[in-house]
């Protein structure tokens, strides 16, 4: 932990202002939520991610997806990558997404890119990658992160209905 230097003063309601510059920095939008944690005599506020909360599930599932379809599968919140399987390497996880992969999500429906469409999100590659779908993961309204698959192949229903089928799934398990 470093300090950042700013004090600030809490208000009548327990309420304390998060400067701009950190919910910038820390990409904290309004309606965010806010975890709290106590360390000994410490507050830490952490942006809370439900998705991140059910990593090994989420690599569970990513696993399962991969071995029984071939499809990649990259699982994420509304920031970073939290699972990730097949072809992929997996020090990958906790990689950022860009604001490419951030405005796709924020469409709120489900993305199909083809062939010449696909450029990589991450620092990872996308070599042979014919077909990408990304589904958002909604819960009650919100956007919570995406289910994003890969495939060598040219994309299909199978591909289309996978990704959504597993967006769907995260999205009641949260």
């Amino acid at each position: 932990m470093r300090s950042t230097g700013i004090v600030r003063r809490m208000d009548e309601l327990g309420r304390v202002v998060i400067p701009k510059e950190l919910r910038r920095t820390m990409r904290i939008k309004e309606g965010e939520e806010i975890e709290v944690i106590q360390k000994d005599d410490t507050l830490i506020l952490k942006k809370y991610s439900a998705v991140s909360e059910m990593l090994d599930f989420q690599a569970e599932y990513a696993s399962s997806i991969y071995r029984t379809t071939g499809y990649t599968a990259i699982i994420t919140d509304t920031d970073k990558i939290v699972a990730i399987s097949g072809d992929l390497l997996k020090r990958a996880i906790g990689s950022p997404i860009d604001e490419r992969l951030q405005e796709i999500i924020g469409l709120r429906r489900t993305e199909i890119l083809k062939d010449r469409e696909i450029k990589p999100f991450f620092e990872v590659g996308c070599e042979g990658v014919k077909g990408q779908v990304i589904v958002p993961i909604m819960v009650r309204g919100d956007i919570m992160g995406a289910v994003i698959l890969y495939s060598k192949k040219e994309p299909n229903d199978t591909l289309v209905k996978t990704a959504e089928t597993g967006a769907h799934f995260l999205g009641l398990r949260l």
